[in-house]
């Protein structure tokens, strides 16, 4: 048994020796020794998060970070949705929301940009039926600003749904006001 374990061993030791060096393309080292990945992709994405940090104009508060969000109804205290969010600094926000269960769909993906204090989000996800099938596409869309201290922000929201073939479906229209508060470790 000993002389069986030690002659796999060896075996896959010499195999790595003489195996041909694999690079994955996103790594591979240029002529320069960098990695495409550092020379394109880091400076850029250090740039969006320092930028981001920052605020648009060096002052605003930032975004970037996480959040419970209410939404309601119209103008009233009606809550229409909850969720917890997280935003990022590459622009990027994911969302676990309360208004239907797990298994219908509940996470969803955005997109947002800032200009000046003002932050658009452009947030999606599949709608699913209760037998599994995909029913189509939610889309919301807030415009946002956070507050001077950078712990809340509220906007404005519009929601809609659309079926499998992208026709928008009209008693699933939702509009209103948005609040959120941050969410730190402390």
């Amino acid at each position: 048994m000993k002389k069986i374990l030690c002659t796999l061993m060896g075996a896959v030791t010499i195999g790595f020796v003489v195996a041909p060096r694999v690079d994955a393309a996103c790594i591979t080292p240029d002529k320069t020794g960098k990695s495409l990945a550092s020379r394109v992709i880091a400076p850029r994405a250090m740039a969006a998060a320092q930028s981001v940090a920052r605020g648009a104009d060096g002052a605003d508060p930032s975004i970037v970070g996480f959040w419970f969000t209410t939404f309601f109804v119209g103008e009233t205290t009606d809550v229409w949705d909850q969720a917890f969010e997280q935003w990022h600094s590459d622009g990027t926000e994911l969302a676990v929301d309360n208004a239907v269960p797990p298994l219908l769909g509940n996470v969803c993906v955005g997109v947002w940009k800032q200009v000046g204090r003002t932050i658009r989000l452009k947030h999606l996800t599949w709608n699913w039926n209760p037998d599994g099938t995909k029913a189509g596409i939610f889309l919301l869309e807030m415009t946002i600003i956070v507050d001077q201290g950078g712990t809340t922000f509220s906007g404005t929201y519009v929601s809609d749904s659309f079926d499998v073939d992208g026709v928008r479906i009209p008693e699933l229209h939702a509009e209103g006001v948005v609040r959120a508060q941050r969410i730190t470790v402390d």
